[in-house]
């Protein structure tokens, strides 16, 4: 299963218009349980997991506290940005750019297009030196414009203009989120 979900985060990353096309093909017409068990949920996890690791690693001692504080607050961010910016999209963005209000779609566009974040936070847990990887993450706005051309079959002359409103929702979102965490909880700081 495991091999599976890692195999989906590198074709998404590295190949993202045939793995579009695939996932186009491949979605079904139910609910997205198969996508929250299959992938969301076990991405979060391995973020999650991978905190907990990186913080005991990095501090060098056995600090059970802080490293639940950082995974509590991971997946926080990761979490809660995944369903904010999903709601965004099916309820104000798509309207804008010809689609119907569809929350499934949405949850797995979200999901598949934040694909470089994840892996972002993935690396990040582990290095906390190698903070210049958030750079990187303006990669997905390039996904994002794929997935719009196959995925959500947007009009050619829109894909500029939705993969960069969609594209800074995802990026943007995780940081206003650990911003807002940080300003309202000052326990969960760093």
């Amino acid at each position: 299963m495991y091999k599976q979900l890692f195999i989906l985060l590198y074709k998404i990353i590295t190949v993202p218009a045939s793995t579009w096309k695939f996932l186009s093909e491949k979605q079904d017409n139910k609910d997205n349980e198969t996508f929250y068990k299959g992938y969301l949920f076990p991405v979060i996890g391995i973020i999650a997991l991978l905190s907990f690791m990186g913080v005991i690693i990095s501090l060098q001692r056995f600090d059970v506290q802080q490293a639940l504080k950082i995974t509590l607050k991971e997946i926080m961010i990761y979490g809660g940005s995944f369903y904010l910016v999903s709601f965004v999209l099916s309820e104000y963005v798509y309207p804008r750019f010809g689609l119907k209000k569809n929350k499934r779609s949405a949850e797995l566009f979200t999901g598949y297009a934040s694909s470089p974040i994840y892996v972002i936070a993935m690396l990040k847990t582990i290095f906390p030196a190698l903070f210049f990887l958030e750079i990187l993450s303006l990669y997905t706005i390039y996904v994002v414009w794929t997935g719009a051309a196959y995925f959500l079959n947007i009009k050619e002359e829109q894909w500029i203009k939705f993969a960069t409103f969609a594209g800074l929702l995802i990026v943007m979102t995780p940081f206003l989120l650990n911003f807002l965490i940080n300003l309202l909880m000052p326990g969960m700081k760093i």
